[in-house]
């Protein structure tokens, strides 16, 4: 739970499991004296009555985790500690065309001035775009070599399921326990989280929001199909059509309610809140975030998807629904790396050597 959740109060703990008070307070005191949770440093903002429990995290002494994102012109990093405090970040934009071993120095340089010389790396999660060419090569090249130079765990994703895990851990859906999130980017992807857990189905697609059928005679798509969501609001589509060279550009012409702006704009808000209406409707979740650079138009877009999915959900699963944009801006697919890596408890943490030298001599003088 401290891996997931970064603090947690013992009343939290013991909610969490479903543990009694007294066996969290006895199991959070065997875990402190050996060394693998300590006392939060962190304190209540503002004044409270009563008294401030105490939060316990886990020992920020166990290293550094990364998170890489690696998109269609951008490579982005982050390192945060096992308590999810953020040490730094870097990012460079690049061509197209860059080829990925160049992608690839960009990203081991970052990761070699964010990690601390005396601090040890714990693991490293990246993310690639779900339509890239060679897409199953790259994933595996990238993983071969920063394990070769690293020596640590490393696991991948598609960065659209990464940015929406971020956003349900630290953004516009850390208050949900379940939520559909779609980024809307020049691919259309997103994740779907049920009961406080990812899911990624039978065969890992689960979450392809951009390949549900809107007119099986309509365009055809990037995965052969006709009529897919992504065909009509992928980012390059909605540009051409609105005649904008760029997001900004878009957002520049519905501020001065240019109909052609507003017509494209409308059209593909109509379209995704389609998808998502029949998506709650089936799924009966509580909440969607919507991500990607498409999001930075506003409220232009947010409001024709809401009022979509008002009017073709069912009732029952309109009724609370909440309907929120991304908070995390660009570096929501490395944080999203981080915390695909906090997830995966295969990923063992060792106990810090300062710890283990610390109780040794104690130990000694006692």
């Amino acid at each position: 739970m401290l891996r997931v959740r970064g603090s947690a109060s013992r009343a939290q703990l013991a909610a969490g499991t479903r543990l009694s008070r007294a066996t969290i307070s006895e199991i959070a005191a065997d875990l402190r004296r050996s060394g693998l949770i300590v006392r939060s440093q962190g304190g209540s903002s503002g004044r409270r009555a009563g008294r401030i429990p105490e939060l316990l995290t886990l020992n920020p002494d166990f290293g550094v985790i990364v998170g890489v994102e690696f998109s269609h012109t951008r490579v982005t990093v982050i390192a945060t500690d096992a308590t999810h405090r953020i040490i730094g970040s870097k990012t460079r934009d690049h061509d197209r065309e860059e080829p990925w071993p160049q992608r690839l120095g960009s990203a081991v340089g970052f990761i070699d001035a964010l990690v601390p010389s005396r601090a040890p790396l714990i693991a490293i999660g990246f993310g690639v775009p779900g339509a890239i060419a060679g897409r199953a090569g790259v994933l595996a090249g990238i993983a071969r070599q920063l394990t070769e130079r690293y020596g640590v765990p490393v696991r991948s994703e598609n960065n659209a399921r990464l940015a929406g895990l971020a956003e349900f851990s630290w953004g516009a859906g850390q208050d949900m326990n379940d939520l559909i999130y779609v980024r809307l980017s020049e691919g259309v992807g997103g994740l779907l989280i049920l009961d406080d857990e990812p899911r990624l189905g039978t065969t890992g697609a689960a979450g392809e929001f951009g390949h549900v059928c809107l007119d099986p005679n309509g365009p055809v798509c990037r995965c052969t199909n006709r009529g897919c969501l992504e065909a009509y609001v992928g980012l390059r589509t909605v540009l051409s059509r609105a005649g904008a060279e760029s997001v900004n550009a878009l957002r520049d012409a519905l501020d001065r309610d240019e109909p052609r702006a507003h017509a494209v704009v409308a059209d593909a808000g109509a379209r995704i809140g389609l998808v998502l209406a029949n998506a709650c409707s089936v799924l009966d979740v509580s909440s969607v975030v919507l991500g990607g650079p498409f999001t930075q138009v506003g409220d232009h877009l947010l409001r024709i998807v809401r009022q979509s999915i008002m009017r073709h959900a069912h009732s029952g699963s309109a009724d609370g629904l909440r309907i929120r944009l991304a908070e995390l801006g660009s570096v929501d697919g490395a944080l999203g790396g981080v915390a695909l890596v906090l997830r995966d408890h295969t990923i063992p943490l060792a106990i810090p050597a300062t710890s283990a030298s610390k109780r040794s001599e104690e130990a000694r003088t006692a």
